[in-house]
């Protein structure tokens, strides 16, 4: 079919089918729960990434059609989803270490990226080895310190793991939790977030505008939801006034720790004993769609 047919045959679609289609939910193909197991994962299909890259294709040409159409019409047309890149999360680190008092459990997996050619596929390609190198330094640093108890008197425990917690259209976030029993106990977070539609690993200034005050403006909803919580449920505890005012809250970090959700929603994160006491466990708080970002 020539460029000029397929332009006419856009430019003839019933305006109510658009409609219609742009309130449908989108029908993905579903989607297979990552396995710990690294023989239960199951590869991702290459005739999928063919399939989306018809449809960009098919995008492209429709942007062309776009300016003779309505706003409504055109609108629906640009909220069909863009092809981007895809990862998966493949365990490559599954053992267990023991020796008299103590423990270390470690299932810890890497990005594999899978996307099409050119500068996106360069970039994700990238940021996939930037994430897996940074995993591969904690757990071999955390394993490391381990070692150097086992033989010792006493107790210790290790748990490192990596769960996917983002997998949408548009996100793919991953995270890497340790947990250290020894006395007591500590768990450590640690998120990579990568922007599907180029394959850029994220920092949380990305997500704004160069020159916005991100960090006072996020802050200040951190300290307003904590005010609710505890507002809300007297045993809820906060460092907002302490007795020591340099424990208090004052602001996040511009490196704080987040990801985005599957509703494209910024969550700022917080490691056990950062903002409250430890025995509120580490802390998630979700920014309203206004504050998840201005360049998403």
């Amino acid at each position: 079919m020539r460029s000029q047919d397929i332009m006419e045959a856009v430019a003839n679609i019933s305006e109510d089918w658009i409609e219609e289609a742009a309130e449908q939910p989108l029908q993905l193909p579903e989607q297979k729960e990552i396995s710990t197991d690294e023989s239960k994962v199951r590869p991702i299909r290459r005739h999928r990434f063919r399939s989306i890259l018809g449809v960009a294709a098919s995008l492209a040409l429709i942007s062309a059609v776009l300016p003779n159409l309505n706003r409504t019409t055109a609108y629906a047309l640009q909220s069909l989803p863009i092809a981007g890149a895809y990862f998966r999360l493949v365990t490559v680190r599954d053992y267990t270490l023991a020796e008299g008092g103590h423990t270390a459990t470690v299932q810890v997996g890497e990005i594999q990226p899978e996307s099409q050619s050119g500068t996106q596929a360069v970039r994700a390609e990238k940021s996939a080895e930037e994430v897996n190198a940074e995993i591969q330094r904690i757990t071999d640093e955390q394993v490391a310190a381990f070692r150097e108890e086992m033989g010792r008197e006493g107790y210790s425990n290790l748990e490192l793991s990596t769960k996917v917690v983002t997998d949408s259209d548009a996100w793919y976030s991953v995270c890497l939790t340790q947990v250290r029993q020894n006395a007591d106990s500590a768990e450590t977070n640690r998120y990579f977030t990568i922007r599907k539609s180029d394959g850029k690993l994220m920092q949380l200034s990305d997500l704004f505008a160069p020159g916005s005050d991100y960090v006072k403006t996020l802050s200040e909803e951190v300290k307003r939801q904590m005010q609710a919580e505890m507002t809300g449920n007297s045993e809820k505890v906060f460092f907002l006034s302490s007795e020591i005012p340099e424990d208090n809250f004052k602001e996040i970090k511009k490196d704080q720790s987040f990801y985005v959700n599957s509703e494209g929603r910024l969550v700022i994160c917080f490691d056990e004993g950062e903002v409250a006491p430890m025995s509120e466990g580490s802390l998630q708080f979700v920014m309203p769609e206004a504050l998840s970002g201005l360049t998403m």
